[in-house]
């Protein structure tokens, strides 16, 4: 219940309004009253009620002053002024004071109890807020170690990239990196996870992970060198700073955990390493490197720690750059293309690849046909496949790959491969996805005038929105949407040609609700403004 003191210098106001009002019903606790300014500032400082009621006009303070000497104290309690002056300058001075009510005597009950339930109301917002605030703050507190995490992991998967962001960000979760100055990165990985933890239970899994990171916090911390977290299950993560510029000292560090993973987990681990960059923002490069380099830990056994620059020179690198995120799409792009059975997609996806690694050391060249096809074995799982039954077991493939003593039949042979997986899709599917698009082209035939998209339609038909949109554009060589532009784009021309109707009325009947983004479609797709067409 809020608490409020009344302060009149006559009685028989401060008894009527202390009585003529239901208080309690209101929330509110009359717990004292004043004969004049002064005794009602004294109360204040020592009762701290949440509401004032007093007159203007009392002896020796009036209630203006009262109000300000609260204000300059900065209190929280909140003042409703009674006057029986109707003065501008007085209302003038209550609101540039921010006293919460001003009511004109003789004073109406209603007015009164509509004034006061305003003021409750807002105390309790208020309040409420301020409770709900403090219960965000304990929350960011209690979960500051995963916002923290999922900051770094955004980090280095190039998910961030404003630089004042991240300066704000990296001060914010107090890690000792700085935007301007030059990092690496390092992923490690324990070595045989699936096998180590075939029978464990999730809470030993966690057990284990929550180990590791215990132990390389420890290490990269107390040399002052970065920061580490888990990025994923078994992919642990560190960000080396400038502090290891121009020396081996990362080296050291690595070395270090993994003698010590060695000693108190008694697990093996590998742990790839990227190349420095010079700005924060170009982190996510050094990761990708570092993954890359880990990837030869098939080549080199368990126990190892990979250099990217040890795999290829810096002058390699810079002279024949593979660019990962490039190669990545290009992987994805490769495996639609089998999935759609477009043996012509297939073939220039893999000449821009090979054309990308020429020059590359064939062992490398072998490594990355090893993860295409474990890619490709993966997608074919993904569409209830089994890859043995459709090119010959991964064993017989592995094995032909590494019995190539050159680029070229390297690739002829995966060229082939990949060929026949998409020529059996093809045969499978060919029909099937004929069946689908004619559906999709009902259902936006039929409902193109309403608010329809590539989601909707996927959600109808059970297909995912990235499938039937490559599907869909295979088949009839335009995208979705712009077939549904177009269905929209005729009616709108009949309807300019037909009817009389406004342009924002032709826009609502074909299914823009903008009339100016309709007209700025239907010049795109015809070339003359609508009302140039209909004239």
């Amino acid at each position: 219940m809020l608490t409020m003191i009344i302060a009149d210098d006559e009685f028989i106001v401060r008894d009527g309004l202390s009585n003529s009002v239901n208080w309690e019903e209101l929330g509110i606790q009359v717990i004292a009253e004043a004969v004049d300014g002064q005794e009602a500032l004294e109360l204040c400082q020592e009762l701290k009620p949440d509401i004032l009621l007093t007159d203007i006009r009392m002896p020796l303070v009036d209630g203006l002053e009262v109000a300000m000497k609260l204000k300059e104290w900065e209190s929280d309690i909140r003042v409703i002024i009674i006057s029986g002056i109707q003065d501008f300058n007085y209302a003038k001075t209550a609101l540039d004071i921010h006293v919460e009510g001003y009511i004109l005597k003789p004073v109406r009950i209603n007015e009164l109890v509509e004034m006061v339930t305003k003021v409750v109301h807002r105390i309790k917002m208020e309040r409420n807020l301020h409770s709900e605030m403090t219960h965000l703050k304990q929350q960011l507190h209690e979960h500051f170690p995963l916002i923290r995490e999922k900051f770094l992991r955004n980090l280095i998967w190039g998910v961030s990239s404003n630089e004042r962001e991240i300066h704000a960000k990296l001060s914010f979760y107090q890690l000792p990196l700085r935007a301007e100055e030059s990092h690496l990165v390092s992923v490690l990985q324990i070595d045989d996870y699936d096998t180590i933890t075939e029978n464990k239970s999730e809470e030993d899994k966690q057990i284990l992970s929550f180990s590791v990171s215990n132990i390389v916090e420890e290490i990269i911390s107390s040399a002052h060198s970065g920061v580490s977290f888990c990025a994923n299950e078994n992919e642990f993560v560190l960000i080396f700073n400038s502090n290891i510029e121009g020396s081996n000292r990362h080296t050291e560090i690595c070395e270090e955990i993994l003698a010590c993973l060695r000693k108190y987990l008694k697990i093996s681990i590998s742990i790839g390493i990227g190349r420095p960059v010079n700005n924060i923002l170009a982190i996510h490069s050094s990761y990708k490197d570092a993954c890359m380099a880990l990837k030869y830990k098939f080549h080199t056994g368990k126990n190892s720690i990979l250099h990217i620059s040890d795999i290829y020179s810096i002058n390699d690198i810079s002279a024949n750059s593979v660019d990962r995120s490039d190669f990545y799409d290009n992987e994805n792009l490769l495996m639609n293309a089998i999935k759609l059975g477009d043996s012509s997609g297939v073939s220039n996806i893999l000449s821009n690849m090979f054309d990308q690694l020429r020059n590359m050391p064939v062992d490398y060249i072998q490594s990355i046909c090893l993860e295409m096809v474990c890619i490709a074995s993966r997608t074919a799982q993904d569409l209830s496949e089994d890859l043995d039954q459709i090119v010959g077991k991964r064993s017989s493939i592995f094995e032909s790959i590494y019995k190539k003593e050159n680029a070229q039949d390297l690739n002829n042979y995966i060229s082939n491969l990949f060929h026949l997986m998409a020529q059996y899709f093809s045969n499978k599917y060919n029909q099937k996805n004929s069946k689908v698009i004619q559906k999709m082209m009902d259902i936006i035939k039929l409902r193109y005038k309403e608010d329809i998209s590539v989601m909707k339609i996927s959600e109808e038909i059970y297909l995912t929105p990235n499938y039937i949109s490559l599907i869909f554009k295979q088949e009839t060589g335009v995208t979705i949407t712009e077939y549904i532009t177009s269905l929209r784009m005729e009616d709108a021309k009949n309807l300019l040609k037909s009817t009389s109707l406004k342009i924002l009325e032709v826009a609502e009947k074909v299914g823009y609700e903008n009339p100016h983004y309709f007209s700025t479609v239907f010049k795109k797709y015809t070339g003359i403004h609508p009302q140039k067409y209909r004239s």
